[in-house]
């Protein structure tokens, strides 16, 4: 019986270093694209050594697609893409449909160049992944914390959003966004006397001047939210209009449906590591006032962040 005692602790412990050196082993045989895990067997009888045996798959944060980066600064976001003698063939995210353009619209040097950034990036967390899973850990490790940029700036570990001013990270607040009646249409609906007309609405947000200033014409964006989540975020440039600043108008039609007017930037949006999005732009920014706002399910956030963007200093 004592010697049985002896034992199980050793059996327990010889039990988890294979257990761990079969992980490390599987590894290398890893795909790095979630939608390659193979398919599920059909249900029914599965020995234990099968179950066993099964190479453990890692499912690293994926970009949402790549830019096809255009000689105007513009670009698209495509799952995909090709040169086919004088046009350029591309699959589009935004409307998951084959487009063709000219080749020569295309800035062929600038487009590899942000995809081998982009490789890079995913390149860095899939190596945290593994070094992980080596020391047994890969089901709970937090790959957001203490996160380094690609300048080498050292992401602050608490939830926020924030702005990547060259070597400078900025802390963006959120601000509360009010709503006011479209008096124009209020009164145009009213002459008319034709119920049928839409009502619009001006979401605006406090102040002529964000408090936040970025230096930057090409900053780059983090949020780091406290549950993990992954909000769908939308640029816009923000108007002022005497002490208040427009960033959209909602519009509803006679039947309820709501569509929001804004002058949208494009954002390129990857998992820089669990829980953290990294949004960078792919054209310049020109002086002015931005917010990021949020879409939801009910429309979009009463709560934007703002921020501007400064002229360049004179030399």
């Amino acid at each position: 019986m004592s010697s049985r005692i002896y034992n199980a602790p050793r059996r327990a412990k010889w039990l988890l270093l294979a257990a761990l050196a079969g992980l490390v082993a599987a590894l290398p045989s890893c795909s790095l694209y979630a939608q390659d895990a193979p398919a599920a067997k059909p249900s029914g009888d599965t020995s234990a050594a099968e179950s066993a045996s099964a190479p453990a798959e890692i499912a690293a944060p994926l970009p949402r697609g790549k830019k096809l980066i255009l000689t105007d600064g513009s670009f698209h976001v495509v799952r995909e893409y090709r040169r086919e003698g004088e046009r350029a063939r591309y699959y589009s995210v935004e409307r998951s449909a084959w487009e063709e353009i000219p080749a020569s619209m295309v800035d062929w040097a600038a487009t590899e160049k942000a995809e081998a950034e982009m490789a890079a990036l995913q390149h860095g967390t899939v190596e945290r992944l593994r070094t992980a899973a080596a020391d047994g850990i890969a089901a709970s490790i937090d790959t957001g914390s203490s996160l380094q940029t690609g300048s080498g700036v050292i992401l602050p570990d608490p939830p926020g959003f924030y702005v990547l001013d060259g070597q400078a990270v900025l802390n963006l607040e959120q601000v509360l966004a009010s709503s006011r009646l479209d008096k124009g249409r209020a009164i145009l609906k009213a002459i008319s006397g034709i119920p049928l007309i839409s009502t619009r609405h001006i979401i605006e947000i406090p102040g002529k001047r964000s408090k936040i200033r970025v230096q930057s014409a090409e900053p780059e964006f983090y949020f780091r939210t406290a549950d993990g989540r992954s909000p769908q975020l939308t640029l816009v440039r923000a108007d002022t209009d005497g002490d208040k600043r427009q960033v959209t108008t909602a519009v509803t039609d006679m039947v309820g449906t709501t569509k929001y007017e804004h002058r949208e930037l494009p954002l390129m949006i990857s998992e820089a590591a669990r829980g953290v999005q990294r949004m960078t732009m792919g054209q310049k920014l020109e002086p002015g006032e931005y917010a990021l706002i949020e879409t939801t399910a009910e429309g979009i956030s009463s709560y934007v962040w703002d921020f501007g963007v400064d002229p360049p200093p004179r030399k």
